[in-house]
C-alpha cells in the first residue's frame, strides 16, 4: 500500500535582519566592540582638542596630548548627543507599540510609498553631495551625515517591506533568500552607517570645541590670573606681559630672578602649561606653551580675579 507524499513544510520566511548576526560576529572577530568604541571616542577627542587650541593659535599636536587626555576631552560633550540620541531611539519604539494594531498592519497605499522613497533619496543625495561641494542645505552641523544615515535607513525599510510582501505572493516551496545577499546587505550597511558615525564625531567635536574656546575668552576678563616666578628668563617679552626683576636686591636672597605678570592659566596638558594673556583676543595675542618641568625653578601663584598681587617679589 503506497503512501501519500509527505507534504513539504513552508518555507521559511525571510527576516529583515537575516546576515545580521554573521555580519556582527565578522566584524567583532577583526575589531572587537570596545576597541571600536574606543576608536571612536578617540577621533572625538583629537578633533576637540586640535579645535580649541587651534582657536589660540596652538598646533595641539607639540603638546603630545596622552590618550588619557584625549579620551576625557569626549566626557564635556557627550552628554547632549547621548541623551538626544536615547531620547529618539525610545520614542521611536515606545510610539510604534503604542499605535494601534489596525494602524501597523495596514498597508501604505503605493503613492505613500512612492514619496516617502523620493525623500529619503533626496536626503541621502543631499548629505552625500557634501562629500563634493559644500552648499545651503548640506553645511549645518552634522547635516550631512545624519542625511546618509536617514537616508539609508529608510530606504533599507522600504525595501524590506517590499521584500515581505514579494516573499509573501511566492509559493511555499520557494526557495529562502541568498544568504550571502543577506551578508552583502548588511556589510554595506554597516560601512555607511560606521563612516557617518566618525564623521558626526568629527563635526560635533569640532563644534563643541570652538563653542568652549570662544566661551572660555569671553571670561578671559574675569579669569583668575597666575604669576609665575622663574630662575630663568623665559624672555615673554610681550607688552600684554609684565615682567620684573627680581635680583636687582642681593639681600633678598630670591632663588626666583624673573617675575611674570598678566596671564591667565588656559590648562595643563602633554605635560605642558599653556597660558594666554589677559588681554588676548582673537587675532591679537599669542598663547604661551611652558614644559612643566623646566629647566630651572619655576612656581605658580594663582590668584583670583580682581584680587591684586603685590607690586614687588
Amino acid at each position: 500500500m503506497s503512501h501519500p507524499p509527505a507534504e513539504q513544510p513552508p518555507a521559511p520566511a525571510g527576516s529583515a535582519f537575516d546576515g545580521f548576526t554573521q555580519v556582527a560576529k565578522s566584524i567583532g572577530q577583526f575589531v572587537a566592540p570596545t576597541t571600536l568604541l574606543t576608536a571612536l571616542l578617540f577621533f572625538f577627542g583629537w578633533n576637540h582638542v586640535y579645535r580649541f587650541f587651534h582657536y589660540f593659535g596652538v598646533d595641539s599636536t607639540t603638546l603630545e596630548p596622552s590618550i588619557r587626555e584625549y579620551l576625557m576631552r569626549t566626557v564635556d560633550a557627550l552628554f547632549v548627543p547621548l541623551i538626544v540620541v536615547g531620547l529618539l531611539c525610545m520614542a521611536v519604539l515606545w510610539g510604534y507599540t503604542a499605535l494601534p494594531n489596525s494602524v501597523r498592519e495596514r498597508r501604505p497605499a503605493w503613492w505613500l510609498n512612492a514619496v516617502i522613497t523620493v525623500l529619503a533619496v533626496a536626503v541621502l543625495l543631499n548629505g552625500a553631495s557634501r562629500v563634493f561641494v559644500v552648499t545651503p542645505l548640506n553645511d549645518g552641523l552634522c547635516v550631512a551625515p545624519v542625511s546618509i544615515i536617514v537616508g539609508v535607513l529608510v530606504l533599507w525599510s522600504l525595501i524590506v517591506l517590499r521584500r515581505n510582501r514579494l516573499r509573501a505572493q511566492l509559493p511555499e516551496t520557494a526557495p529562502p533568500r541568498s544568504q550571502a545577499a543577506a551578508v552583502t546587505e548588511w556589510a554595506i550597511l554597516f560601512a555607511v552607517i560606521g563612516i557617518s558615525l566618525f564623521w558626526i564625531a568629527a563635526d560635533y567635536s569640532i563644534a563643541v570645541a570652538q563653542t568652549r574656546a570662544s566661551e572660555w575668552a569671553a571670561q578671559l576678563p574675569s579669569s583668575a590670573q597666575v604669576v609665575i616666578y622663574s630662575e630663568k628668563d623665559l624672555h615673554l617679552s610681550r607688552s600684554d606681559v609684565h615682567t620684573t626683576r627680581c635680583d636687582t636686591d642681593p639681600a633678598a636672597g630670591s632663588a626666583y630672578r624673573f617675575r611674570y605678570d598678566g596671564l591667565v592659566p588656559l590648562t595643563r596638558i602633554g605635560g605642558h602649561y599653556v597660558l594666554v594673556p589677559r588681554t588676548w583676543t582673537p587675532g591679537n595675542g599669542a598663547a604661551i606653551v611652558l614644559p612643566a618641568s623646566p629647566p630651572g625653578a619655576i612656581r605658580f601663584e594663582f590668584r583670583l580675579a580682581g584680587d591684586s598681587p603685590s607690586p614687588t617679589c
